[in-house]
């Protein structure tokens, strides 16, 4: 493993304390990329994904088009996973990509990358792509379609209100406590503008340009009332990952950054600062969210914090050591709750006032180099 150098070692510390508070993002590009469960969609609806139009292949089509042609591969279809591009706020009528019959729409939505939800409900996000189902076909043979895409990614914090069934009370729903909805939803704009999915179970990091949302698409209490049984109601039968970005504040940077990369560190449960009392049991714990359809095979991950002065790295046997190394060498992947020992566990008993800014970053060079391109964050422990 080879040595990081004096620069890379002081970029991180040196980024930390320059970096602004950026407000004011606007959607402008990104990836929604969604993974389908064959078993439980069949299971629960018989529907079955029969091709899928990303927004490249429908250039020149018309809607009627999605229903008479076939533009994937089996070998594409067999991947079970698809890319809707996030259109940013020029995608108007006149714009190239369109297709015609489709009521598609541009992205409207202007958040601040310390609070998403304080925006979300003010705004929208468009996602291009159709994605055709095969139904049972007709008694006569007649073969059957089923189209829902182009949609709307929006937000509505009275989805997670409890409600009853069809008005039905003694059927009583409690979308937070029995499903875990999130508010999240998608809204479909073929034909008719329903509600198609709700999101459960999401995951939402930001950074100083962008913001990624995951978590399970179930069917929506809309869907389950058209077409399914009660008991379909917030069946999972999709998980996804997006990433919406600024372009602009991402090319304002002064160091060049990963797209649609997203580490993560908390210090029991916060982030940012964390006070605690030096009685206090310490749990440090990394996440890193990726959501992007680049492959990033050859990664370094690094953890490191800084106390008078001096730099403790994390070294592959998850050891704090004065010697620079990489956490961790490979791909770049999605991961939660990985635990990181306790500063205390190198240099002894934490005492009142001390201030130790904890870090952790990724790079895409695979040479234990912290270097461009990358993405870091971190949390300071401030012993009370």
């Amino acid at each position: 493993m080879s040595i990081a150098s004096q620069a890379g070692l002081t970029a991180l510390y040196g980024l930390f304390l320059i970096s602004p508070s950026v407000s004011g993002l606007e959607v402008s590009s990104g990836e929604f990329i969604q993974t389908v469960n064959p078993t439980a969609l069949e299971n629960s609806s018989t529907f079955i994904v029969n091709d899928f139009f990303d927004e490249q292949s429908m250039i020149g089509l018309v809607k009627n088009d999605l229903t008479e042609s076939r533009v994937l591969t089996a070998e594409q279809l067999a991947s079970n996973t698809f890319i809707y591009a996030l259109h940013g706020s020029d995608f108007n009528a006149d714009h190239p990509n369109r297709t015609a019959g489709i009521n598609s729409f541009a992205s409207q939505f202007t958040f601040d990358s310390t609070d998403i939800l304080q925006s979300a409900a003010t705004g929208r996000i468009g996602l291009g792509g159709v994605m055709r189902f095969d139904l049972p076909a007709r008694d006569d043979g007649t073969p059957r379609f089923f189209i829902m895409g182009d949609w709307t990614l929006e937000y509505d914090n009275t989805r997670t209100e409890d409600y009853n069934f069809n008005n039905n009370p003694n059927s009583p729903v409690k979308p937070v406590a029995e499903h875990n909805v999130s508010g999240w939803f998608l809204r479909n704009h073929i034909d008719f503008p329903v509600i198609g999915y709700d999101v459960l179970n999401q995951t939402i990091f930001s950074n100083s340009d962008s913001f990624y949302l995951s978590g399970d698409l179930a069917w929506s209490p809309e869907l389950v009332q058209a077409f399914f049984p009660e008991s379909e109601l917030y069946r999972p039968t999709s998980s996804f990952v997006m990433c919406a970005q600024d372009d602009v504040a991402l090319a304002e940077q002064t160091a060049m950054q990963i797209p649609c990369v997203f580490p993560n560190i908390t210090l029991n449960g916060q982030s940012d600062t964390a006070h605690l009392n030096a009685s206090e049991s310490i749990n440090l714990t990394v996440d890193l969210g990726v959501a992007t359809s680049t492959a990033y095979p050859n990664a370094d991950y690094f953890v490191a914090f800084v106390y008078q002065d001096t730099f403790y790295w994390l070294n592959s046997n998850f050891e704090w050591s004065t010697s620079p190394a990489a956490a961790y060498q490979g791909r770049l992947v999605d991961f939660r709750n990985i635990a990181i020992p306790s500063p205390a566990s190198i240099i002894g008993p934490l005492n009142s006032g001390m201030s130790i800014p904890i870090y952790f970053g990724v790079d895409t060079t695979q040479n234990s180099t912290f270097d461009e391109p990358y993405r870091f964050t971190s949390v300071t422990l401030q012993v009370n």
